[in-house]
Order: structure tokens, then C-alpha cells, then sequence
């Protein structure tokens, strides 16, 4: 191929690459464009729009509520996430961050009333954001399987949920992972694991975690038996008014496995 041929099929094909043409995402009857700015604009009001319906169609589903009418409801609120999600990410949002953000903060009020609810659509609504690496929904997720809601009980995806919501950092998830493997609900409990979590949860001053821990260090299960360390984190939870962290105190006193302090715990 000569030179001169070669670079006309680059230019031709820099002008398909700079072509691309990008349809609207509410609007059919738009004509596709493209210009990306253009294509952020109408993204922009799409998700207005978005937000409009969907703060329309919860009150719908208010009075469908009262009306006793759940399943419609549940289809309602579902299908209106479900859309401001898509608004949820995409190249439109840096250069309109405070549309942006408003569908953020309308998605999660409108989440959190929908979480009041006990429709079945919550855990396809749950698996459709753990499918987008949202940790939130991988922790739902996995209490869902944990506790049979929604689901059948299945403490192996229980744990797997779990398990990836706490390797995105997500605190509730240690809490959980350590109750799971303490309590050993699809397998032999594992007291050193555990004990690992309970530390990370106890560490973000969790009260129930800290109390767990000071159970694991009064008993040696998955750590040395300190009944110095068991107080130690028995006092922290206490601290927070956990009521079983002072009843365990008190247990430990009387039993002359720690000196009762003067004052307070």
C-alpha cells in the first residue's frame, strides 16, 4: 500500500472514530449527534426527567399503598430505582455535578423508603447493583441469604456476599462475617477467623464487635485467653451501654477473674 493511500485510510478512519454518533437515552424522537457535549446535555436533561417521574411515581405508589394494592406499588417503586440508577454513572456527570448529585441523594432517599418495604423486587434490584460493584447491595445481599428474606436461607451465598462486600471496606460486612464464622452456620465455626473481623469491626468502635471479642479472649477461642484483654473490650462495649458487655463484666468479677475497679466499669 503506498504512503499516500495509507494516510487517506487513517484520515478515514480518524473521521468514523471522531463520528460516532450518540442517541439520547429518554428521548427516540432526538436525532443522534456527534458532538459529546451536545450528547452531555441531553444526558443532563434525561436525568432530570428521570428524577421528575420518579419522585412522581413513589407518590403513585403511597397511594397504591394505602389502597393495598403492594404488588403494583412494589413494581412502581422498583422501576423508578431502576431508572435513576442508569443516571447513576456515565461521562455526562463531571460537567454536570450538581444534576448529578441530585440523583445520587434522590436514589438513596428513594432506596431507603423502598427499603421499608417488603417487596420481592428489592433482591433483583440488590442483585442488579452487586452486579455494578456496589458493596451496600453485596452486603444486603448477603443478609438476605443469611436470614432467608426474600430468598431461600443459603449460608454459602450468604458468606460469598459477604465476603465481597467486605473486601470493597465495607464495615457491616466484618461484623457479619465474624458472626458467621463464629457461629459456624455452613461449616465448622472458625474462632481465628472470627476473631480477625471482629477485630476489624471492634477497631471502628463497633460495640457488639468489641463485645464478641472480649467473649473470644475470656474463653482462648481463636486467641490466647487474656482475661485482662477480655475486660479490656467488655469495658469498651460497655462503655457504649452494651447491656451484655456489663453483664459479663460483673460475671468476671465476681469470679475473681479481674480486679473490680473503683469506679465505673
Amino acid at each position: 500500500m503506498s504512503q499516500s493511500l495509507s494516510s487517506l485510510v487513517l484520515a478515514a478512519a480518524m473521521m468514523l472514530w471522531n463520528g460516532v454518533a450518540f442517541a439520547s437515552s429518554c428521548d427516540p424522537s432526538e436525532a443522534d449527534v456527534t458532538d459529546s457535549s451536545i450528547m452531555h446535555y441531553r444526558e443532563s436533561k434525561c436525568a432530570n426527567k428521570v428524577m421528575e417521574q420518579a419522585e412522581q411515581t413513589f407518590k403513585e405508589g403511597v397511594t397504591l399503598e394505602k389502597r393495598g394494592e403492594m404488588s403494583r406499588m412494589c413494581s412502581n417503586f422498583n422501576a423508578a430505582l431502576m431508572n435513576l440508577d442508569k443516571y447513576r454513572r456515565g461521562d455526562w456527570r463531571e460537567r454536570y455535578a450538581r444534576i448529578a448529585k441530585q440523583v445520587d441523594e434522590d436514589f438513596a432517599d428513594r432506596l431507603a423508603r423502598f427499603e421499608k418495604t417488603i417487596c420481592p423486587q428489592k433482591i433483583q434490584l440488590y442483585q442488579h447493583l452487586a452486579s455494578k460493584g456496589d458493596a451496600w447491595s453485596m452486603f444486603r445481599l448477603g443478609t438476605s441469604y443469611a436470614k432467608g428474606i426474600g430468598v431461600r436461607q443459603n449460608d454459602t451465598e450468604a458468606l460469598a456476599w459477604l465476603q465481597q462486600a467486605a473486601d470493597r471496606d465495607y464495615p457491616d460486612a466484618y461484623m457479619s462475617l465474624g458472626i458467621m464464622y463464629s457461629d459456624g452456620m455452613a461449616f465448622a465455626p472458625d474462632y481465628r477467623i472470627a476473631f480477625n473481623w471482629f477485630s476489624k469491626s471492634a477497631e471502628l468502635n463497633n460495640a457488639e464487635a468489641q463485645f464478641q471479642l472480649g467473649g473470644l479472649y475470656r474463653k482462648g477461642m481463636g486467641v490466647e485467653k487474656s482475661p485482662i484483654q477480655a475486660v479490656e473490650w467488655y469495658r469498651k462495649a460497655a462503655e457504649q451501654g452494651h447491656e451484655g458487655a456489663k453483664a459479663r463484666l460483673k460475671e468476671m468479677y465476681r469470679a475473681k477473674e479481674a480486679k473490680e475497679p473503683l469506679f465505673g466499669y
